[in-house]
């Protein structure tokens, strides 16, 4: 006698993010069936069910329509796991200003398992007080906003997703897939985990934050000397990249550059240039067997033990311990 699937609830509404719902509810049905592959005749591991205001369809941000399975207040007392999407624009606030789905969620989180956020949604679950003196992630141009707005909020701002008791939060879009596949991973164990990773063709556990997202992508929205700036930062990183050559570079003083480039990347120069050597690091950690000492030459680390002090800052973890974790056996 298998036991009862679990079930997964996912709240959306209109502008909705289609990947954050699709995306998450895949992970779960892909555990299902194989589970069912690996022990015939079981049956699934997850049900899932999509709630809205009502049950009327429900218009996303990429222009599709979703039809729920039920309106959010009669979601059903056998809910294990109650998930919150994120959504595009003002979306997100119009729902924030929505006190009766707010209360609802407030109150939902005492009858289920577990809570948990994709993307923006983290706005929601801060509103309705459900990240009060908890760890917290959220998509990096929401940061400052769950941030400024929340104070009660620890936010995390380089977290791929984070887990502080039964509430979960994930950083944007496609984390909401490593947040699922973490759950997996918590209710059925790894090896169920990879074996979906494997079939969506995704890692099972990411290595590193958002910020190598973010800090690459946002040189691409700059103005285009700083865009040429940042292009030609990463090509050349062996070099001497200290404030005034790179203030050189774009014919600016140090204090003004200092001050435009912190106003644009929300970082300063010299943690900037950081990043992108631990960025360009992890890969060579991950895929060559060459010397750590040499690694760090290569991507312009006065020494190796500048690269580890590096890494530990921004991950956490030495470079070797990096090349342990993450390295094919």
């Amino acid at each position: 006698m298998h036991p009862a699937p679990r079930m997964i609830c996912m709240l959306v509404y209109p502008q909705a993010q289609s990947l954050d719902i699709s995306g998450p509810l895949e992970v779960f049905a892909l555990a299902s069936r194989q589970a069912q592959d690996d022990t015939p005749g079981r049956g699934p591991l997850y049900s899932v069910r999509v709630l809205a205001a009502t049950a009327a369809p429900v218009e996303l941000a990429s222009g599709m329509r979703l039809l729920p399975d039920a309106p959010y207040a009669d979601m059903p007392p056998e809910t294990d796991t109650l998930l919150v999407c994120g959504g595009m624009g003002d979306a997100v606030d119009r729902v924030r200003g929505d006190t009766a789905l707010v209360s609802w969620l407030h109150a939902a989180s005492s009858r289920v398992r577990r809570v948990a956020s994709i993307c923006s949604g983290a706005l929601l679950l801060a509103e309705a007080g459900l990240l009060d003196d908890r760890e917290a992630t959220t998509h990096w141009s929401d940061v400052a906003e769950l941030r400024d707005r929340y104070p009660a909020v620890r936010v995390l701002p380089d977290a791929i997703y984070t887990r502080d008791g039964p509430i979960w939060t994930s950083a944007g879009i496609t984390t909401g897939m490593d947040l699922a596949l973490a759950m997996v991973s918590a209710d059925h164990g790894d090896a169920l985990a990879l074996k979906v990773a494997r079939r969506m063709v995704m890692a099972s556990k990411r290595s590193g934050g958002q910020s190598q997202f973010s800090g690459q992508l946002q040189a691409l929205e700059q103005p285009e000397h700083f865009a040429a700036l940042a292009t030609w930062i990463a090509d050349n990183l062996r070099l001497r990249l200290d404030v005034a050559s790179l203030a050189e570079r774009v014919h600016m003083s140090p204090r003004q550059f200092t001050r435009r480039f912190g106003a644009h990347f929300r970082v300063t120069p010299q943690k900037y240039v950081e990043r992108m050597r631990v960025e360009t690091a992890k890969p060579l950690l991950e895929s060559t067997t060459r010397d750590i000492k040499r690694i760090a030459m290569e991507c312009g680390f006065s020494s190796d033990e500048a690269m580890r002090r590096a890494f530990l800052r921004q991950l956490g973890y030495s470079p070797s311990d990096y090349r342990e974790r993450f390295a094919p056996a």
